[in-house]
């Protein structure tokens, strides 16, 4: 990946790489599953270090979402708060952003990411701010995260032998029961990831002297 992205208008941060820490994925995985089927978005917190965008929390801002999009309150992110890009999910098996996620892309950061069912690592795709295809590494930043355990450690938050706990995101059944919607909608998914493409691409085609077609080609439109 050969890319160079400013932040917030500050030339002094640019990156040439892209890391995110897998527990911010995970999370992500799980919101997902809890909001379904409505949509699930939230922004990326992190740093940038030595060229290299590190992707190590999410922000959460209130907002509303349904089964056909989300909105956030983004007047109530203090001014001081800087972040990074965003991710969200969408309830069905394409992660391919949609003309109002590329309005999103374009507004709030320069790295953003949809995960799609069954919600899964394996199912998240990247972007910069035009809607292109972007990498990205998986690994264990955490500790790049400065912070005090004592600022949010609390006596109720203790685990105790009496505790229930729903099933998480990585239990079998939970993701048998994404997988069977994944595969419910699969062909309705594939119909709306046409309608997108061809909303999001200019068709430019060239003509012989002749009359005749020279060369045609798809651009994406920013």
């Amino acid at each position: 990946m050969s890319f160079i992205s400013k932040i917030l208008g500050n030339d002094d941060e640019e990156f040439k790489e892209v890391r995110v820490d897998r527990e911010v994925l995970e999370s992500v995985i799980f919101y997902s599953k809890q909001a379904y089927p409505n949509e699930f978005l939230a922004f990326f917190d992190g740093m940038i270090k030595d060229k290299i965008l590190y992707i190590t929390s999410l922000l959460f801002v209130p907002g509303e979402t349904c089964e056909t999009g989300a909105v956030v309150h983004t007047e109530l992110i203090p001014m001081t708060t800087k972040y990074f890009g965003s991710v969200h999910s969408h309830p069905g098996p394409s992660a391919m952003p949609s003309t109002a996620d590329l309005r999103t892309f374009s507004k709030y950061g320069y790295f953003h990411m949809i995960v799609c069912l069954p919600y899964s690592l394996e199912t998240f795709k990247s972007y910069d701010r035009y809607g292109q295809p972007l990498d990205y590494t998986i690994g264990d930043y955490s500790h790049l995260v400065d912070y005090d355990p004592n600022d949010f450690f609390d006596e109720g938050d203790v685990v105790t032998d009496s505790d229930e706990f729903k099933p998480g995101f990585l239990d079998e059944k939970d993701d048998k029961f994404f997988k069977s919607l994944d595969e419910e909608r699969k062909n309705q998914y594939e119909e709306f990831e046409e309608r997108i493409q061809a909303q999001n691409q200019v068709l430019k085609i060239e003509i012989n002297s002749d009359g005749t077609i020279k060369k045609i080609t798809r651009e994406f439109k920013e």
